[in-house]
């Protein structure tokens, strides 16, 4: 055997063993290794896959719920406060706060960390900001393989904050258990409840900052839009005031109804089958896209059809088909 061949054996005996504790670590709930864990999702880590392969039995304790509604309804309060009640009845909590717009975590959620801060020292509250992926404003593998970390990591309940920006608000139903819609009065007017389908994919709808001028109003018009949902769900609509945190008791009973009715919903296997083939078909278009975007930039062809473009001798569209034509795509 060659000293090469010596060095890999043992490189591959040193990964498996640093794996084991890794993994090990995360399942035992340490922050730091959870920590690690999703910064290797966010930095495409080779090595994130074996991870997660090794968590993924262990998943599926969690309840997941997902917070979306427009910019400044006070969603990053409401969470502060549905952190601290939910400690108070000895639950583990982790917040996925998830920016649309910034690769990194600036932004509206560098104000939603500072919000949360106070539970930074708790060792039973796991709080976390990441970049959607530049994925239009949607959730990215990036989400759904940290929401695996998390829920392997043995909290009780995650959520997962977005600025309600078109596709992540679709795209949350995706990977939650509960959607909670958060508007507020004074925004303007009803388009806010309606735009998005945000009727169709809310199961709880919460009238924050209630104590403004036309809260009642906002309320009585939620529930009278409100419709049962295709699973039989009937959702809920809930009126805080999140800066005293009135309310977030009822919040928190009707996320507590929602999840008991999932355990007695024989349709929900059969949204937790089709939240996996949608995660799946879409790992698989995710790396099929990028292996073919690599693929046609470096086609002997390529450039030379972007200087006819250039040029006017031809139009983009031409010029798509003709790449097509030469890597024979249909």
């Amino acid at each position: 055997m060659t000293k090469l061949s010596k060095l890999y054996i043992s490189l591959a005996i040193n990964y498996y063993h640093m794996s084991d504790d890794f993994v090990s670590s995360i399942l035992s709930g340490d922050r730091r290794a959870i920590a690690k864990a999703i910064s290797m999702i966010e930095n495409e880590d080779s090595k994130i896959g074996d991870i997660i392969s090794q968590l993924y039995p262990k998943t599926g304790n969690a309840f997941i719920v997902g917070i979306t509604g427009p910019p400044g309804t006070g969603k990053s309060t409401l969470i502060n406060g549905l952190i601290e009640n939910y400690r108070k009845l000895n639950k583990k909590i982790g917040v996925l706060a998830i920016d649309p717009s910034s690769p990194i975590t600036g932004g509206s959620l560098l104000g939603d960390r500072l919000r949360m801060s106070t539970h930074n020292l708790d060792p039973n509250v796991y709080i976390r900001s990441m970049s959607s992926g530049n994925k239009s404003g949607g959730l990215s593998k990036y989400t759904r393989r940290s929401l695996s970390i998390l829920d392997a990591s043995g909290l009780d309940l995650i959520i997962v904050e977005t600025v309600g920006a078109g596709q992540s608000e679709v795209d949350i139903l995706k990977i939650t258990d509960a959607v909670v819609i958060v508007l507020m009065p004074e925004l303007g007017d009803d388009i806010q409840i309606y735009k998005a389908g945000l009727m169709e994919i809310g199961d709880i709808f919460v009238v924050n900052k209630s104590d403004l001028d036309g809260s009642d109003q906002m309320y009585t018009k939620l529930l009278s839009a409100s419709k049962q949902k295709n699973d039989k769900w009937m959702p809920k609509v809930i009126k805080t005031a999140s800066i005293d945190g009135s309310g977030i008791d009822d919040l928190i009973h009707s996320i507590t109804e929602r999840e008991e009715f999932l355990k007695d919903s024989s349709k929900h296997s059969s949204a937790i089958e089709n939240n996996i083939k949608d995660e799946i078909l879409s790992v698989v278009i995710d790396d099929l896209s990028k292996t073919l975007s690599e693929k046609i930039k470096n086609h002997p062809d390529f450039q030379n059809l972007v200087d006819q473009v250039l040029s006017k001798k031809i139009d983009p569209d031409q010029a798509a088909l003709l790449i097509k034509e030469k890597l024979q795509i249909e």
